[in-house]
């Protein structure tokens, strides 16, 4: 079967020039209203933007191939590393500690790319991993490794990876491409750079994962970005069904080099990312207020990191009285206490469910309460 790889011109792509600079045109202004934005906000708020955007990111890259992890262990890990103040800590987590490292140094150290940055990024993304792992963690594949599809039963290859006598010098021609002056776009570049990884797939497995590492790298490079307000991952991983028919669309035959489809789908996800980026902006920027507009002589500490994680949207699920208490480490009696007075303030609200499963939410209306935030 011919892949993308088998071209006699490979890796020498091409796009259309002037369909990929209108949809850039449109994404240069709405990343010049995202700066904006961000710029007129606090710096706590932005670091603590910062740690949720990367924290978002590293969820969202381990979703789109099926795996997840903690949310707060991952965010306690950031914000421990950038020197955050959490109003609450996660149970420590050395696989969180890991993969937060890679995200890390792929969007703050600038440094020129290389093969053994990537294999020690692999080596982090595996090493404290629980469960099933490739044989050769922070090394390149001994052996074949194909991309299979399941229907009705049916077991079908879609694609396999360059042969295996290739990978160095594949991977080096890759590391010349991401630490040479060519594609003058970064957002461009690491949508390459990306497909160019996944199209070698060099790893036995990690590699989507590791692709979007190098991406945030070429992205964070590119653009020296010192603080990150947005997640790329989050997106697709939104549109994942569309990112991988597009992705084996183009891997999958071998008469063609052009990226354009590819370029535009990227571009596009990047417009969307910036988007939700004003959006959680606006957000933090009321939970901010709200917090420094409660009175600590009435709530009590308990009370207001609660609140805090409630607002955030941090807290999954429906809050109970046992859920408050183990939280907090208090008594139920105490966590009831706390539950009673803030529906007496009007700041949570019962689920309409009676004995055990009462459960309770923040109110939906919190952030615009005139009351509580000063708006």
């Amino acid at each position: 079967m011919p892949y993308i790889w088998n071209n006699p011109d490979w890796p020498s792509y091409i796009y259309d020039a002037e369909q990929i600079k209108k949809q850039h045109d449109e994404y240069e202004l709405q990343k010049r209203a995202t700066d904006i934005v961000f710029d007129i906000i606090d710096p706590e708020t932005r670091d603590r933007m910062h740690a949720r955007s990367l924290s978002e990111e590293i969820l969202a890259s381990l979703q789109i191939e099926g795996e997840d992890i903690s949310f707060d262990s991952v965010y306690s890990s950031i914000c421990k590393r950038l020197d955050i103040n959490l109003e609450t800590k996660a149970k420590i987590d050395k696989y969180a500690d890991d993969i937060s490292s890679i995200v890390l140094d792929a969007s703050k150290n600038f440094e020129v790319l290389s093969i053994l940055r990537i294999k020690q990024w692999h080596s982090l993304l595996f090493s404290s991993m629980v469960g099933l792992k490739p044989k050769n963690i922070g090394e390149y594949r001994k052996g074949p490794v194909y991309i299979s599809r399941w229907n009705s039963g049916d077991h079908e290859i879609i694609y396999e990876g360059i042969p295996v006598e290739r990978i160095d010098t594949e991977m080096e021609q890759l590391i010349d491409f991401i630490n040479d002056d060519n594609e003058k776009s970064p957002l461009i570049k690491c949508a390459i750079a990306s497909l160019w990884f996944l199209c070698i797939h060099p790893f036995e497995d990690g590699n989507g994962r590791i692709s979007r590492a190098i991406s945030d790298y070429v992205l964070s490079k590119g653009f020296n970005e010192t603080y990150r307000v947005y997640s790329m991952s989050s997106i697709i991983l939104k549109n994942r069904a569309e990112y991988y028919k597009l992705l084996n669309e183009i891997s999958a035959q071998s008469k063609s080099l052009n990226l354009t489809p590819w370029l535009l789908w990227n571009i596009n996800i990047a417009i969307h990312a910036k988007k939700e980026a004003v959006k959680t902006v606006e957000k933090s920027m009321k939970l901010t207020r709200f917090m420094k507009n409660l009175d600590p002589s009435i709530y009590n500490s308990r009370e207001l990191s609660m609140l805090f994680r409630l607002a955030d949207g941090t807290f999954e699920g429906k809050l109970s009285t046992d859920k408050w208490a183990k939280m907090n480490k208090c008594s139920p009696a105490a966590a009831s206490r706390d539950i009673q007075h803030l529906l007496k303030e009007g700041l949570l609200i019962p689920s309409g469910e009676k004995g055990p499963k009462t459960g309770y939410f923040l109110s939906p209306t919190i952030l615009e309460n005139s009351r509580h935030t000063n708006f």
